[in-house]
């Protein structure tokens, strides 16, 4: 049901009035940052555009269709995503060579989508959608089927469809199918072809606001403080991707690889800090450096925060002592220091080396930073 995604009033409304009104287009983009819940409501909609029985312009959940919707067992919805590369050239591609090991593993991704909607789909070396996905749905697409089902196809990351890839998919938009809707989801919109853009409705999907991210948290880990609930929705950045990442992951060791971070950059203990660079870039995430660079902000944040007798509002209030201790052994220029690192989040996205960004920013900060005289 609509209930089951977080936020996005205007474009549920926008996709309640397409079904209200029956002007069903044939094919939608859904685009907005990743983890937003467009995926999720591209289910919800295709559930919707097939239910036995909506209710107030939901899907009922529990008619035989939306059943095999949610599961991915429906006969009428195709979900396609990345899969790993085949053998062939892309004349001869065919999903006939996925390897057995490969269809496990895409199933039990699938099944973790059914069972939390906003669970994004990974596999091992998927870094492209296959021209033989698109040439897979290119003869059922046009067959006829009984009245009142609405054929729907989700392109989910639909920025990873390589050249061939989309322009097989373009032939198709051409000659839009009656029955059938085509939903592509997308991070980048502006990576995908400018004549399938033009040829599909666009619904935006705006960041998930704090308050509802805030709620999300703690109905999966009602122990959370508000402090650190507050900090977690702060990380998220407006996504449930990002969120469901850092619930997953330890967020508290990476917070303490910030004070090391410092501790070791301000103690000119080199050996520490490369050690403590080398653990941030081991795994090649760079989701999770830029939570590192998100905490390092907060810290000094925090930093300025305190400075100016404004200790209520402070993210980081269970380290009150720790950053006391530093405003009073320390001078720091923390809103050039913030500005460094931001500055820092524009390398990474050019893709420039991570070791050389976070010890050039290392040596940045440090140039900002004075021992209080007296100390």
């Amino acid at each position: 049901m609509w209930n089951n995604i977080i936020a996005q009033d205007r474009a549920k409304k926008i996709l309640i009035n397409i079904f209200k009104t029956g002007n069903i287009a044939h094919s939608y983009i859904f685009f907005g940052k990743d983890g937003t819940g467009k995926d999720a409501a591209a289910i919800e909609f295709a559930k919707l555009l097939n239910c036995s029985n909506p209710v107030d312009n939901n899907p009922c959940d529990i008619c035989k269709s939306c059943i095999q919707i949610s599961t991915f067992k429906s006969p009428f919805v195709r979900f396609i995503t990345a899969l790993p590369a085949g053998k062939d050239s892309e004349d001869n591609d065919t999903l006939s060579d996925l390897k057995p090991e490969d269809y496990d593993l895409l199933n039990d991704e699938l099944a973790k989508k059914s069972q939390d909607i906003y669970h994004k789909i990974k596999l091992p070396k998927a870094n492209t959608i296959r021209i033989s996905s698109i040439r897979d749905i290119k003869n059922p697409i046009y067959l006829s089927e009984n009245s009142g089902v609405k054929k729907v196809y989700i392109i989910s990351d639909a920025d990873l469809m390589n050249v061939f890839t989309a322009n097989s998919l373009l032939k198709i938009l051409e000659e839009p199918p009656k029955n059938s809707v085509i939903i592509l989801t997308t991070s980048r919109i502006n990576s995908l072809l400018p004549t399938i853009v033009g040829r599909c409705q666009k619904i935006h999907f705006e960041d998930i606001p704090v308050l509802e991210l805030k709620k999300y948290i703690l109905k999966k880990s009602p122990s959370l403080s508000e402090s650190e609930t507050l900090l977690m929705a702060e990380l998220s950045n407006g996504s449930i991707y990002i969120c469901n990442k850092i619930l997953n992951e330890n967020y508290a060791e990476l917070r303490e690889k910030v004070i090391e971070f410092l501790t070791s950059m301000l103690t000119n203990k080199n050996l520490l800090l490369g050690s403590t660079i080398d653990d941030l870039i081991s795994g090649k995430d760079k989701e999770k450096i830029k939570q590192f660079l998100v905490l390092l902000i907060y810290w000094f944040r925090d930093l300025f925060l305190l400075k100016y007798n404004y200790e209520s509002n402070i993210i980081n209030s269970d380290k009150i002592d720790r950053l006391k201790n530093f405003n009073k052994n320390f001078k720091s220029d923390n809103m050039k220091i913030i500005g460094l690192i931001e500055d820092s989040f524009r390398d990474f996205d050019q893709n420039l080396n991570p070791e050389l960004i976070l010890f050039h920013l290392s040596q940045n900060i440090k140039l900002n930073i004075h021992r209080n005289s007296g100390i």
